[in-house]
């Protein structure tokens, strides 16, 4: 008899919209002595819609404003003086993350994403360096507080961000794996996120390069029936980024994330 064999579903994000002013007031009065704001309600909402997701993650692009607001120095984007980090505020968020899963990582845009300036230091790769090292503390500060780890959301395969940052703590998310480098980011992480229907591409790169494990974004049943001919379920996960009516978008991922043997 055919045995279905569960595939965990790990999320790299979920947007929020913003609310009206009655829906914020009224999830206020729910936190009261916590504290919270509009980014905490985004990140809370952004959890509620991955219900049952194995590998939930808080927050997504939506959430790099908070980082921008934590670097010391800065001024409207731009550096413009001695560089430092303030992590009160997403230290909170962090443990308002953790009270409400503790299996849920943290999605925000990569360093490069933010679109930040120097006026400062005045050369570009020790700024690149400084940005990272930043965000290499304020990860550490909210995975002190509780969260598993943190997703960067990212455009582009940078060198200097992909050494100071990618770990088993902090993995980089490929916003579009087509035009990635993703021979560069597997020389980082072990980790190789694709598009279900770019599956063809797995093998080799698998074969080059030590994949520790495949995640198929948007993989439906046949995808993942078609992955087991090279890589065992156990390596397997169903990935996902929600943009819009994302309670049904992780509820299709779910329903789907199995294969039969």
């Amino acid at each position: 008899m055919a045995r279905r064999i569960p595939i965990q579903v790990r999320s790299f994000g979920s947007e929020v919209g913003m609310p009206g002013v009655p829906e914020l007031a009224e999830w206020l009065k729910g936190v009261r002595g916590e504290e919270a704001d509009l980014t905490s309600y985004r990140l809370s909402r952004s959890l509620d819609a991955q219900e049952g997701v194995t590998a939930p993650a808080a927050g997504g692009l939506f959430y790099g404003e908070r980082w921008r607001e934590a670097f010391i120095g800065m001024k409207d984007g731009v550096l413009v003086g001695e560089p430092g980090t303030d992590p009160e505020a997403v230290v909170a968020d962090a443990r308002l993350i953790r009270a409400r899963s503790k299996e849920a990582r943290v999605s925000l845009p990569a360093p490069h994403m933010l679109d930040l300036k120097d006026d400062y230091i005045g050369d570009e790769e020790e700024f690149s360096e400084t940005v990272a090292g930043a965000y290499a503390r304020l990860a550490r500060e909210m995975r002190d507080a509780g969260v598993r780890g943190h997703v960067l959301v990212a455009d582009t395969a940078d060198p200097i961000e992909l050494e100071v940052l990618a770990s088993r703590k902090i993995l980089f998310y490929p916003r579009s794996p087509g035009e990635f480098d993703l021979e560069l980011l597997l020389e980082y992480q072990g980790d190789l996120v694709l598009p279900a229907k770019d599956l063809s591409r797995a093998p080799d790169l698998m074969e080059r390069f030590r994949v520790r494990r495949l995640i198929l974004l948007d993989a439906r049943e046949e995808d993942l029936a078609a992955a087991t001919a090279f890589a065992d379920p156990d390596m397997l996960d169903v990935g996902g980024y929600c943009e819009d009516g994302c309670p049904e978008y992780w509820k299709r991922l779910l329903d789907r994330a199995f294969v039969t043997r």
